[in-house]
Formats: C-alpha cells, sequence, structure tokens
C-alpha cells in the first residue's frame, strides 16, 4: 500500500466503529493516534521531498526560459548584422532550451498536480489526529467521571443515605448529652445539695418575711402580723 493509500484509509477512518468494537476505547485510541501520528510524520517528510523537488524543477525551468530569451536576442542580433549563419545557430541553440523548458514545464503540471494532493492530505491527517486526540480526552474524562460517579454512589450504598447519616449523627449527640448528665449527676456531692437546698430556703424565708412587712407598712394594710 502507498503513503497517499493509507493516508486516505487513515482520513476514512470510522474513530466511532472502532470504539464500539474495542474492550478498552482508551487504549485503542491511543494505539490509532501513535499510528496515525506516525503516518503524519512519515507523509510531511514526503511532502518536504517533494516541495524541494518541485522547486528544483521550477529552478531549471526558469534556467531554460531565460536561455530561450538569451538566445533570441542573439539571433536577431545576427539578422541585424546580416549574418544568417550565426543566426540559425542562435535560432538552434534557442529551441533546443525551448524543448528542454516545455518538458521541465509538462514535469512541474504533473509534480504540481500530487504535491497538491500530498498537501491536502497532510492538512486532513492533521485535522483528524487533533480530532481523535480531543475525543480521547473527552473519553477519559467521561470515565474518570464514571468512576467517581460508582465510587460515591458503592460509598453512599455502605453507609446509607443522607438523611441517615444525619440521623445517627443526632442520636450520638443525645447518646452524648444523656451521659454527660448521669455522669453529672453521679458526681454531686450529697453533702453540698443539702446546703444547697438549706441556702435556697433561707433565700425563700426572706423574701417572705420581706413581703409580709411591705404588705403592713402599705396604706390601708392590716397592721398586725399573721402568727
Amino acid at each position: 500500500m502507498g503513503l497517499l493509500d493509507r493516508v486516505r484509509n487513515i482520513v476514512r477512518a470510522n474513530v466511532q466503529d472502532t470504539l464500539t468494537r474495542a474492550e478498552d476505547p482508551v487504549k485503542a485510541l491511543d494505539l490509532m493516534i501513535a499510528d496515525w501520528s506516525s503516518a503524519l510524520v512519515t507523509v510531511r517528510q514526503a511532502a518536504s521531498l517533494a516541495i524541494a523537488a518541485q522547486n528544483r524543477l521550477q529552478a531549471e525551468y526558469d534556467q531554460r526560459r531565460q536561455a530561450v530569451d538569451e538566445w533570441q536576442k542573439r539571433a536577431e542580433i545576427a539578422v541585424d548584422r546580416g549574418d544568417d549563419t550565426l543566426a540559425r545557430q542562435a535560432l538552434t541553440r534557442k529551441l533546443q532550451y525551448q524543448s528542454e523548458a516545455d518538458q521541465l514545464e509538462q514535469s512541474i503540471q504533473a509534480q504540481g498536480g500530487h504535491l497538491d494532493e500530498l498537501k491536502a492530505n497532510v492538512q486532513d491527517l492533521e485535522n483528524k489526529v487533533e480530532q481523535t486526540v480531543m475525543q480521547r480526552n473527552q473519553l477519559v474524562a467521561q470515565y474518570r467521571g464514571a468512576q467517581a460517579s460508582q465510587a460515591l454512589e458503592q460509598q453512599m450504598a455502605k453507609s446509607g443515605s443522607g438523611s441517615q447519616l444525619i440521623e445517627r449523627l443526632q442520636t450520638k449527640a443525645q447518646n452524648a448529652e444523656a451521659q454527660a448528665a448521669a455522669y453529672h449527676e453521679l458526681s454531686r456531692d450529697p453533702l453540698e445539695e443539702k446546703f444547697a437546698q438549706l441556702e435556697q430556703g433561707t433565700s425563700v424565708d426572706d423574701e417572705l418575711t420581706t413581703l409580709k412587712k411591705q404588705r403592713l407598712l402599705a396604706p390601708g394594710g392590716d397592721h398586725h402580723e399573721a402568727s
């Protein structure tokens, strides 16, 4: 298979079909990209050589055309001087260069068509490789996203839903508060509790005595204390 045929096959290749048949799509794309990149290097080299050859043909053609013009002028000078023999020699040389120029022109035209096709194939192959690389990156991103979602779902399945987690946390918090209250209750000193109650009772008695005095001193109040 020639280079151009290989490039045409690559450009016509259906990447999606390859991915559908592949067990590992990412690996398949990596292999395709590597193969096509290698082909791209080869076709670029071929295009560079073809361009160089075309430039050489063009330079030789230009030289022949310049020679044709020069010998034409010399023939005209010989005719003006009445030297037909010299004029014939100049015209013979002119026709020789003209024949060579015509051959070179045909080669340039033929090579030009081949070179145009080669340049177009290089561009098509570059676009194909670029699109495939982009598709490969998108596929990798999709795979990673799917793997992350799957891992999250598995973790959620193990630990329960979000509401269940909140309920568990609330239950743990309530249990902790109850344990702290029980510990506080158990750690209280009975003697201190008795004194606290005694102090609270004294305070209430004082408040009651003050209230009675205020009622007795109020206008219209009963001025004797209740026994």
